[in-house]
């Protein structure tokens, strides 16, 4: 199966009643999340078909079709309606974001990533994305193992350097540190 399976047991098994959704979309979640992505697929499916304008359901939808057929194309379209239809929800970003990681395209599903922890910080779903793109992530240096501790230094800054604000503050940091080596110089 699949590593969403793994992913989202996050939390001790209550992953899914944490999530602020009807009951209806709520069940066809963890039989996703539960890795029945069949069941799950018909359970939107028949969501959709009775209100297509439930975000929810199409990102879901979108998921179940990456994770079962590798239609990443279709999976992306659905999750681009989601978006459309709720622009300040998180499910439609959380979907593009999980599908291009799926697609192996990592970069490009943290962005989305990012965009639903602007919207929902506390998402449980967002968590398990972030703990999936550090897994699919490549180490700093290719040449050695992930688990080396060069990498694991070189990692967590550029973790730590990820944001743009903290990216501000490092450069004024530096920016300050050589102003006053150069005065402690002169």
């Amino acid at each position: 199966m699949s590593e969403i399976r793994e992913l989202l047991n996050i939390g001790g098994g209550q992953f899914v009643s944490r999530m602020d959704v009807s009951p209806g979309v709520r069940s066809a979640w963890r039989l996703l999340f539960e890795g029945e992505t069949d069941e799950a697929e018909k359970r939107f499916r028949k969501l959709v078909a009775e209100n297509g304008k439930d975000a929810e359901a199409l990102a879901g939808l979108a998921i179940c079709v990456a994770e079962s057929g590798g239609r990443f194309v279709t999976a992306e379209k659905l999750a681009q309606m989601a978006v459309r239809i709720a622009k300040r929800g998180p499910a439609g970003y959380l979907a593009l974001g999980f599908i291009h990681m799926r697609a192996s395209r990592l970069e490009e599903g943290y962005g989305f990533l990012m965009k639903a922890q602007n919207l929902a910080p506390e998402d449980p779903r967002l968590k398990a994305g972030l703990v999936w793109y550090q897994q699919e992530r490549p180490p700093v240096i290719i040449d050695l193992a992930k688990e080396h501790p060069v990498n694991r230094a070189l990692g967590s800054a550029r973790d730590f350097l990820d944001s743009p604000a903290r990216r501000a503050a490092a450069a004024v940091f530096v920016g300050v540190g050589i102003s006053l080596t150069r005065a402690l110089m002169a």
